[in-house]
Protein backbone atom coordinates (compact mmCIF):
# COMPACT_ATOMS: atom_id res chain seq x y z
CA UNK A 1 0.00 0.00 0.00
CA UNK A 2 1.25 3.63 -0.91
CA UNK A 3 2.04 6.55 1.65
CA UNK A 4 3.34 9.89 2.08
CA UNK A 5 6.58 7.98 2.36
CA UNK A 6 6.98 5.62 0.07
CA UNK A 7 5.49 7.31 -2.62
CA UNK A 8 8.36 8.53 -4.19
CA UNK A 9 9.55 5.26 -4.99
CA UNK A 10 6.11 4.12 -6.63
CA UNK A 11 5.24 4.40 -10.05
CA UNK A 12 1.37 4.89 -11.82
CA UNK A 13 -1.01 7.95 -11.62
CA UNK A 14 -0.94 8.88 -8.25
CA UNK A 15 2.63 8.15 -7.51
CA UNK A 16 4.80 8.92 -10.58
CA UNK A 17 6.86 12.43 -10.07
CA UNK A 18 8.59 12.75 -13.28
CA UNK A 19 6.97 15.18 -15.73
CA UNK A 20 5.36 13.87 -18.83
CA UNK A 21 4.83 15.17 -22.11
CA UNK A 22 1.46 16.50 -22.98
CA UNK A 23 0.15 16.60 -26.49
CA UNK A 24 -2.74 19.07 -27.45
CA UNK A 25 -3.72 20.14 -30.97
CA UNK A 26 -3.94 23.60 -31.33
CA UNK A 27 -4.87 24.33 -34.78
CA UNK A 28 -8.57 25.29 -36.00
CA UNK A 29 -10.71 22.67 -37.66
CA UNK A 30 -11.57 23.57 -41.19
CA UNK A 31 -14.80 25.53 -41.69
CA UNK A 32 -17.99 23.57 -42.47
CA UNK A 33 -18.55 23.60 -46.71
CA UNK A 34 -21.50 26.41 -46.83
CA UNK A 35 -24.06 25.43 -48.87
CA UNK A 36 -24.55 28.70 -51.62
CA UNK A 37 -27.51 27.10 -53.75
CA UNK A 38 -30.12 29.31 -53.96
CA UNK A 39 -33.11 27.99 -52.04
CA UNK A 40 -36.65 27.76 -53.53
CA UNK A 41 -38.88 30.33 -52.42
CA UNK A 42 -41.54 29.39 -49.86
CA UNK A 43 -45.04 30.79 -50.05
CA UNK A 44 -44.07 33.19 -47.12
CA UNK A 45 -41.58 34.72 -49.47
CA UNK A 46 -43.76 34.63 -52.88
CA UNK A 47 -46.61 36.22 -51.30
CA UNK A 48 -44.10 39.16 -49.66
CA UNK A 49 -43.03 39.61 -53.15
CA UNK A 50 -46.60 39.55 -54.66
CA UNK A 51 -47.94 42.39 -51.58
CA UNK A 52 -44.90 44.47 -51.76
CA UNK A 53 -46.93 47.10 -54.07
CA UNK A 54 -49.53 47.50 -51.66
CA UNK A 55 -47.79 47.52 -48.50
CA UNK A 56 -45.54 50.06 -49.68
CA UNK A 57 -48.86 52.43 -50.46
CA UNK A 58 -49.71 51.50 -46.80
CA UNK A 59 -46.93 52.80 -45.60
CA UNK A 60 -45.54 55.81 -47.89
CA UNK A 61 -46.51 58.28 -45.46
CA UNK A 62 -44.34 56.60 -42.41
CA UNK A 63 -43.34 59.48 -40.73
CA UNK A 64 -46.46 61.47 -40.56
CA UNK A 65 -48.86 58.98 -39.08
CA UNK A 66 -48.41 57.18 -35.95
CA UNK A 67 -47.21 53.85 -35.02
CA UNK A 68 -50.59 52.25 -34.23
CA UNK A 69 -52.03 53.48 -37.56
CA UNK A 70 -49.31 52.11 -39.70
CA UNK A 71 -49.87 48.90 -38.47
CA UNK A 72 -53.44 49.04 -39.30
CA UNK A 73 -52.81 49.88 -42.64
CA UNK A 74 -50.38 47.26 -42.88
CA UNK A 75 -52.52 44.60 -41.66
CA UNK A 76 -55.21 46.00 -43.60
CA UNK A 77 -52.88 45.81 -46.42
CA UNK A 78 -52.33 42.04 -45.83
CA UNK A 79 -55.80 41.46 -46.10
CA UNK A 80 -56.54 43.41 -49.06
CA UNK A 81 -53.14 41.29 -50.43
CA UNK A 82 -54.59 37.84 -49.30
CA UNK A 83 -57.88 38.88 -50.69
CA UNK A 84 -56.55 39.48 -54.29
CA UNK A 85 -54.36 36.41 -53.90
CA UNK A 86 -57.29 33.88 -53.17
CA UNK A 87 -59.12 35.37 -56.05
CA UNK A 88 -56.56 34.88 -58.79
CA UNK A 89 -56.87 31.61 -57.43
CA UNK A 90 -60.30 30.73 -58.02
CA UNK A 91 -60.75 32.38 -60.86
CA UNK A 92 -63.27 35.16 -62.34
CA UNK A 93 -65.96 34.13 -59.97
CA UNK A 94 -64.13 34.36 -57.05
CA UNK A 95 -63.15 37.76 -58.71
CA UNK A 96 -65.99 38.91 -58.70
CA UNK A 97 -66.93 37.92 -55.49
CA UNK A 98 -63.81 39.78 -54.16
CA UNK A 99 -64.38 42.77 -55.64
CA UNK A 100 -68.05 43.07 -54.01
CA UNK A 101 -66.91 41.79 -50.58
CA UNK A 102 -64.16 44.24 -50.62
CA UNK A 103 -66.12 47.06 -51.76
CA UNK A 104 -68.68 46.68 -48.43
CA UNK A 105 -65.88 46.80 -46.74
CA UNK A 106 -64.18 49.76 -48.00
CA UNK A 107 -66.95 51.53 -49.93
CA UNK A 108 -65.95 54.79 -47.34
CA UNK A 109 -62.32 55.02 -48.46
CA UNK A 110 -62.24 54.08 -52.01
CA UNK A 111 -64.53 54.07 -55.23
CA UNK A 112 -65.54 51.00 -56.99
CA UNK A 113 -63.38 51.91 -60.20
CA UNK A 114 -60.41 52.24 -58.08
CA UNK A 115 -61.14 49.34 -56.16
CA UNK A 116 -61.98 47.15 -59.51
CA UNK A 117 -58.54 48.73 -61.13
CA UNK A 118 -56.48 47.53 -57.81
CA UNK A 119 -58.03 43.92 -58.01
CA UNK A 120 -57.58 43.49 -61.10
CA UNK A 121 -53.71 44.79 -61.50
CA UNK A 122 -53.23 42.09 -58.31
CA UNK A 123 -55.26 39.13 -60.21
CA UNK A 124 -52.93 40.52 -63.29
CA UNK A 125 -50.27 40.30 -60.90
CA UNK A 126 -50.50 37.11 -58.81
CA UNK A 127 -50.90 35.33 -61.92
CA UNK A 128 -47.96 36.54 -63.59
CA UNK A 129 -45.44 36.01 -60.73
CA UNK A 130 -46.67 32.34 -59.97
CA UNK A 131 -49.09 30.96 -62.00
CA UNK A 132 -48.56 27.49 -60.98
CA UNK A 133 -49.33 28.77 -57.43
CA UNK A 134 -52.96 26.76 -56.36
CA UNK A 135 -52.55 27.32 -52.55
CA UNK A 136 -55.52 29.26 -51.04
CA UNK A 137 -53.76 31.37 -48.20
CA UNK A 138 -56.13 30.90 -44.87
CA UNK A 139 -54.47 33.21 -42.78
CA UNK A 140 -51.96 35.85 -42.20
CA UNK A 141 -50.18 36.63 -38.81
CA UNK A 142 -48.09 39.37 -38.38
CA UNK A 143 -45.72 39.98 -36.84
CA UNK A 144 -44.39 43.59 -35.33
CA UNK A 145 -42.80 43.03 -32.22
CA UNK A 146 -39.04 42.79 -33.73
CA UNK A 147 -37.12 45.84 -34.94
CA UNK A 148 -36.29 46.15 -38.92
CA UNK A 149 -38.63 43.93 -41.70
CA UNK A 150 -42.26 42.97 -40.59
CA UNK A 151 -42.29 38.75 -40.15
CA UNK A 152 -45.11 37.16 -40.80
CA UNK A 153 -46.51 33.51 -40.86
CA UNK A 154 -48.63 32.35 -43.51
CA UNK A 155 -51.14 29.40 -43.25
CA UNK A 156 -52.74 27.92 -46.35
CA UNK A 157 -54.72 25.36 -48.01
CA UNK A 158 -54.03 23.20 -51.40
CA UNK A 159 -56.85 23.75 -53.78
CA UNK A 160 -55.93 21.37 -56.28
CA UNK A 161 -53.94 18.70 -54.75
CA UNK A 162 -51.13 16.59 -56.93
CA UNK A 163 -52.61 13.64 -58.48
CA UNK A 164 -56.18 13.86 -57.25
CA UNK A 165 -59.22 15.51 -60.21
CA UNK A 166 -62.62 16.21 -59.02
CA UNK A 167 -64.08 12.89 -59.89
CA UNK A 168 -61.55 11.13 -57.18
CA UNK A 169 -62.36 13.09 -54.59
CA UNK A 170 -66.12 11.58 -53.75
CA UNK A 171 -64.16 7.94 -53.01
CA UNK A 172 -61.74 9.74 -51.20
CA UNK A 173 -63.96 11.41 -48.69
CA UNK A 174 -66.44 7.97 -49.35
CA UNK A 175 -69.17 9.43 -51.10
CA UNK A 176 -71.36 6.73 -52.89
Amino acid sequence: MASPHSRRRTTGAFGNNKPREILRDWSKPEPAPVDTTPRELNLADKFSLYADIIMQDATRDGHLTQKGAIKKAMEGALKISQACWNAAVEGPEGVKKTKEHLFNQLGKTISKEQLEALVDEMVKRKNEMYPEEKLLITNVLPDFKYKGPMRFRIQAVNINPEGVSKADLSDLIGGK
